[in-house]
C-alpha cells in the first residue's frame, strides 16, 4: 500500500523543484531580456550617431561639389560630382575670383573616405578660395595651401594631390601646377597639359617645390581637370583610363565643357555599370574666342 504521506512530500518536493526551475527560467530570461535592451540600446546609439556623420558628410559634399559654377570672364565652364556606390571620400572643385579678373581652377582628392577626409578637404579648398585674391601664380597657391594644411595638422599621410590652374584673360594665358595629382587634359586633342615636373602631394613636406607650365591661347582652348576617380573606374579588372576618356571626347565635335561633362558622365557610367568604387569630379573650361 503506499503512503498518502510520502506521496504528498513527493508532490510537493515536485512542486517545489518546478517553481524552483520556472524561477531559474524567469531569471535567466530576464537576464537575456536585459543584455538584449543594452544591446538594442548600443545599437541606436551607434545608428544615431552614424546618421549623424552622414548627414555631415552630405553637407560637406554639397559644399565640396556645388552644382553652380560662377560666371568667369572668357571662360565657359561646367562641372560634375559623382559619388562612389560604397564610401564618401574627399574630392572636391574649385572655380574663384582671382586678381585681374583671373580665375583659380582647382580640383582635389584627399587619400581616404569618411567624414576625416570630407573635413580635410573642406579646409583645403576653403584655403585655396581664401588666397585666390592675391594671387594667379598657381604655385604660389599650392604652396600657400601646403603651409596651411601643414600648420593645422602637421606632415600627415592623409595627403592632398590637388591640380591647380589659374586664366588671365588679358593675354590669354593658362598657367597650371600640380601636387601628386593627374595632368589636365585638352579637351580638342586630348593630350596632357604636363608640368616640367610633378609637386608632391600637399601636407607631407614643409616646403614643397611646384613647377609651372603654361599656354597662351590664340584660339579656343578647352580643359579638363578630374580626379582619378574618373581614369580608375572599373570594369571587372579593366581600367576606364585615359584611352577611355579620349575615346568619349573622340565622340564629340568642338565640344562644349557641358557636352564634355554629359559624354564623360555617360560612358564612365556605361563602363562601370553604374557603380564606381571611387568618388570623382570633372571640371571642364573652355577658353572664349
Amino acid at each position: 500500500m503506499t503512503d498518502p504521506e510520502r506521496d504528498g512530500g513527493d508532490d510537493i518536493r515536485a512542486m517545489t523543484r518546478r517553481e524552483h526551475l520556472h524561477a531559474n527560467l524567469v531569471a535567466r530570461l530576464r537576464r537575456e531580456a536585459a543584455v538584449r535592451d543594452e544591446e538594442v540600446a548600443a545599437l541606436t546609439e551607434r545608428l544615431g550617431t552614424v546618421e549623424h556623420e552622414l548627414k555631415d558628410l552630405r553637407a560637406i559634399r554639397d559644399a565640396l561639389t556645388p552644382p553652380e559654377l560662377p560666371h568667369r570672364p572668357g571662360l565657359d565652364l561646367a562641372a560634375a560630382f559623382l559619388p562612389a556606390a560604397e564610401q564618401v571620400g574627399g574630392d572636391f572643385y574649385l572655380v574663384a575670383e582671382g586678381p585681374q579678373e583671373s580665375t583659380l581652377l582647382v580640383v582635389g582628392d584627399v587619400v581616404g573616405h569618411g567624414l576625416h577626409a570630407a573635413r580635410r578637404a573642406a579646409f583645403v579648398r576653403t584655403t585655396f578660395a581664401a588666397t585666390a585674391p592675391f594671387s594667379d601664380d598657381p604655385c604660389q597657391l599650392l604652396s600657400w595651401a601646403n603651409t596651411a594644411l601643414v600648420e593645422r595638422a602637421g606632415t600627415d599621410s592623409d595627403f592632398v594631390t590637388a591640380a591647380c590652374m589659374t586664366y588671365l584673360p588679358e593675354g590669354r594665358l593658362l598657367r597650371w601646377a600640380y601636387a601628386g595629382h593627374p595632368p589636365a587634359l585638352s579637351m580638342y586633342d586630348y593630350r596632357e597639359l604636363v608640368a616640367p615636373s610633378q609637386g608632391p602631394p600637399l601636407g607631407i613636406e614643409e616646403n614643397p617645390a611646384y613647377v609651372e607650365g603654361n599656354l597662351r591661347s590664340e584660339s579656343p582652348e578647352g580643359i579638363v581637370l578630374y580626379t582619378d576617380g574618373l581614369t580608375e573606374a572599373r570594369h571587372g579588372d579593366e581600367l576606364f583610363g585615359l584611352e577611355g576618356v579620349s575615346g568619349a571626347l573622340g565622340e564629340l565635335q568642338d565640344p562644349s565643357p557641358r557636352e564634355v561633362i554629359a559624354i564623360l558622365r555617360t560612358r564612365v557610367a556605361e563602363f562601370s555599370y553604374g557603380s564606381l568604387t571611387d568618388d570623382l569630379c570633372i571640371l571642364a573650361a573652355r577658353v572664349n574666342a
